[in-house]
């Protein structure tokens, strides 16, 4: 092989393994970061007064996430309340499980529908029809002193 040639196969060679590792080393950091940082110590937050949710009702609610940085745009969480009875309280996430678009509840058809690709999950959150291959996610709740809270660790952050 000439030395011109052996040269430039070793500046293609040597270039993209540099290029590789300036793009792979972020990518790693971002991966693992959540895994570094462990659980945030959020964990249970109000929704509300027990009372404020109807037996029977699917009431849309938001959930204040505590951050530490200036992100006003993720410091609200939409969520769903389904009182079922007077002891059992169900809070769906408001993410399709699909690809996480944001569902609607329509009253008249006691439905959850996703816009994205025509999602249906009946109001206990079972899947109906569309791509979603399983129910909405739900939210660990509990009743502290009257009020809903729900422990916003029990579900992974994008949900």
């Amino acid at each position: 092989m000439e030395r011109r040639a052996l040269l430039s196969q070793w500046l293609v060679t040597g270039g993209s393994l540099a290029l590789a590792g300036i793009s792979a080393v972020p990518s790693f950091i971002a991966a693992i970061s959540p895994a570094l940082r462990g659980r945030s110590d959020h964990g249970w937050q109000p929704l509300g007064r027990l009372d404020d949710f109807p037996e029977g009702a699917v009431v849309r609610a938001e959930v204040e996430v505590p951050r530490p940085d200036a992100s006003r745009a993720l410091r609200e969480k939409g969520v769903y309340v389904w009182r079922a009875s007077p002891d059992e309280t169900v809070v769906y996430s408001r993410n399709c499980t699909d690809l996480s678009c944001p569902v609607t509840f329509d009253e008249g058809s006691e439905c959850f529908f996703c816009p994205c690709h025509g999602g249906i999950f009946a109001r206990n959150g079972e899947r109906l029809a569309g791509p979603p291959n399983r129910p909405l996610d739900r939210y660990a709740t509990r009743v502290k002193d009257g009020v809903l809270e729900i422990d916003l660790n029990s579900l992974p952050a994008f949900t």
